[in-house]
């Protein structure tokens, strides 16, 4: 009797493991399997081909200036893109600070570009061919920081150039941009003026 008891319980468990030897089989056999046989050719597509915005160059054209209580940095910013082509808005600008002073700020602004509204500011760039390349000339603009003291404008700069991005601490990353493949490659910085490693020259004849 309790040989027979025994057997039944044992078909019982074997029957009932079933599914779950059949999921884990089936969850093998995909992770297995290639990605794009996994999802979509269309998402697959979408995965691989992806615009990648980044900062190719940036420079101070000139000597930074005071005028009405700002100060004026005259910048060049350069920006390509090294993946698949976009028809997606996004903006270029920077934000910058005097090292030796107190002058900071985030506005960029270059004549006859459009402006993207605020809060992300900067210029509006109306989307970008793989392998472009955008120059923009203009004038990144800082205050005194705190706003209510008296501005000291230094004369070193640390400058960050920056391509589709948000200043605004309490914006959702997910909300704003163009989805990129590489989304850490946005922002390159840059020192005013650039220290130059002296050399010394020897002569070797003495």
């Amino acid at each position: 009797m309790y040989k027979i008891l025994a057997a039944l319980l044992g078909i019982c468990l074997l029957i009932g493991s079933a599914p779950a030897w059949a999921q884990k089989e089936a969850v093998t056999e995909m992770k297995a399997l290639p990605l794009d046989t996994r999802i979509s050719s269309e998402m697959a597509a979408q995965l691989r081909e992806l615009p990648d915005l980044t900062v190719e160059s940036a420079k101070v054209l000139a000597a930074p200036f005071t005028y009405d209580g700002k100060v004026l940095v005259p910048l060049e910013i350069s920006v390509t893109n090294l993946g698949a082509d976009t028809d997606g808005e996004f903006n270029v600008g920077a934000w910058g600070k005097a090292t030796d002073g107190n002058a900071y700020g985030f506005s960029y602004f270059s004549p006859g570009e459009k402006v993207m509204p605020d809060p992300r500011g900067g210029v509006l760039c109306e989307g970008l061919a793989s392998g472009e390349v955008k120059t923009y000339q203009g004038f990144l603009f800082l205050g005194p920081n705190p706003v209510n003291e008296p501005l000291d404008p230094g004369t070193q700069y640390e400058i960050h150039a920056l391509v589709d991005y948000n200043l605004d601490p309490d914006a959702s990353y997910y909300e704003w941009g163009v989805a990129e493949k590489d989304e850490a490659n946005n922002e390159l910085v840059i020192k005013y003026p650039q220290l130059l490693t002296a050399i010394a020259v020897m002569d070797l004849k003495k």
